[in-house]
């Protein structure tokens, strides 16, 4: 790794979320749990790998920093994903109301924190 390399308060998180669901994940029917719960797991797993690209992104090159922000959109779109497939446990009555709820003002803090890391990428890329 490069001398003072240091990942974001978001890669942290999204790593942080992956450990929270993982018992939720061993939880799930198996039907579920090989379809959808493994699709929660791919989407994390996309996002922190998106995140991680934007770190180690040129912050000085335009188009590194476009290719970035277009990265943090989608991974805002891989927590939208994880959103609905946490939901449609929970109307299933696989997750409990608390486990909804927790797993979603995780899914907001991030959701935050990557728009704000789009919006310095996008207005840095002119």
């Amino acid at each position: 790794m490069q001398a003072g390399f240091k990942h974001p308060k978001v890669y942290a998180d999204l790593v942080a979320l992956y450990g929270l669901y993982w018992p939720i994940h061993q939880g799930l029917p198996k039907g579920f749990r090989y379809t959808s719960g493994e699709q929660i797991l791919r989407e994390l797993t996309l996002c922190i790998r998106a995140v991680t690209r934007a770190n180690f992104s040129d912050k000085q090159c335009p188009q590194s920093r476009r290719a970035a922000a277009q990265g943090l959109l989608e991974v805002r779109t891989s927590l939208e994903v994880i959103r609905g497939l946490c939901t449609l446990a929970w109307q299933l009555k696989w997750l409990s109301h608390g486990g909804l709820a927790l797993l979603c003002d995780r899914l907001d803090q991030l959701g935050r924190q990557t728009t704000g890391w789009q919006q310095w990428f996008e207005d840095g890329a002119g």
